[in-house]
């Protein structure tokens, strides 16, 4: 019995000592990543090693998890690698390099028509917009979804009728503008059909009529623009205690104008408000408020401009988790009807006259 367990013990210590043996690490620079193919090589001071990524490698910056998509050539890690096998185990990315801005037209979601109107769900990988179609007099809101940020939204789904619509944070509420009027609808789960929208009836606007609405990550506060005789656009809120509670009437919020300030976004946060300002001279400029105080008021106004350019569109709408500005623009070749664009790598703080 005794030669018995000092065998087992001799066998445990030799795999342990293979295993140990197995994995090494190094200290260097990202040379090439590939996320499709799943490879990657990394290069120290005395030589270059080409790797394999596998679904159980681990891959973290600041000790928060990353997408292997984010990795770039240049980026300083600390690599855990399987010798034998030539597979990474664990990636500790100790420099992030960040991305310049890029304007990318989402063409998979190109219709015979105008896109407008996107709204996306916290994570960034299901999209709401709406669509008007040259053969039909009704605009559709749709949805899609995509597998990470690299990838192409898929799947299109006709969802409900509407012009301008919101939709909540955990997508089973809705906020509609139909027939000069704002609506709500619920579903039971984001996998089953919105039910028939009821008027809110306390949305009402004398001598005009709110639009554009928005959502606050809540759901308790929903922004508006107005249309309003001698008034022209203007951004309201309104409020409610709970999710079932009614509505208030709504107020107008002030901000700093630029413009006539039209489809106002809240980011999840509350830092900033997104709205496009029109200007006859210039067009539909991208606004971001920001220096909100204690009492919810935002203090600063500014045009965006990335890198020298004034982006221009409406329906700005930010996703914090991915750092991506979606919004509804004419592109530069195209026939003057709107369509779904992205701003990848953007960061407010960055274009936010003293936050840099």
């Amino acid at each position: 019995m005794f030669r018995f367990y000092t065998l087992v013990i001799a066998v445990l210590l030799i795999v342990a000592t293979s295993i140990q043996a197995a994995e090494k690490s190094i200290d260097g620079k990202i040379k090439s990543v590939d996320p499709t193919k799943r490879t990657i090589s990394v290069a120290d001071k005395d030589n270059t090693l080409d790797l394999e990524l596998s679904k159980n490698s681990k891959i973290t910056a600041k000790n928060k998890p990353v997408n292997p998509s984010s990795l770039q050539s240049g980026q300083s890690v600390k690599l855990k690698y399987h010798d034998a096998l030539g597979i990474v185990l664990e990636i500790d990315v100790l420099s992030i390099i960040e991305k310049k801005p890029e304007l990318v037209l989402l063409s998979e979601l190109d219709v015979n028509g105008e896109e407008s109107n996107p709204c996306l769900s916290l994570d960034g990988l299901t999209i709401y917009f709406t669509v008007k179609e040259l053969s039909q007099q009704t605009r559709w809101v749709w949805t899609a979804k995509r597998k990470d940020t690299e990838s192409l939204f898929e799947n299109p789904k006709r969802l409900i009728p509407a012009m301008d619509f919101t939709v909540s944070d955990d997508g089973l509420e809705m906020i509609l503008f139909l027939n000069r009027g704002l609506y709500q609808t619920t579903r039971n789960s984001v996998e089953d059909n919105f039910k028939r929208p009821t008027k809110i009836t306390s949305a009402v606007l004398e001598g005009g009529f709110l639009a554009g609405p928005c959502l606050s990550s809540d759901g308790l506060t929903l922004y508006c623009d107005s249309m309003k005789k001698g008034f022209g656009a203007q951004i309201q809120f309104m409020t409610r205690k709970t999710k079932s509670s009614n509505w208030s009437k709504p107020e107008p919020l002030k901000l700093t104008p630029i413009g006539k300030m039209k489809y106002p976004y809240v980011s999840r946060d509350g830092k900033y408000l997104f709205c496009t300002g029109k200007d006859i001279s210039q067009g539909s400029n991208i606004i971001i408020h920001s220096g909100r105080d204690a009492d919810g008021r935002f203090h600063s106004a500014s045009v965006l401009n990335v890198d020298g350019l004034t982006l221009r569109g409406i329906f700005p709408r930010y996703v914090a988790a991915t750092n991506e500005l979606f919004f509804a623009g004419e592109p530069e070749n195209g026939n003057g009807e709107l369509k779904l664009m992205v701003l990848k790598n953007f960061n407010p703080e960055k274009v936010i006259p003293g936050l840099k």
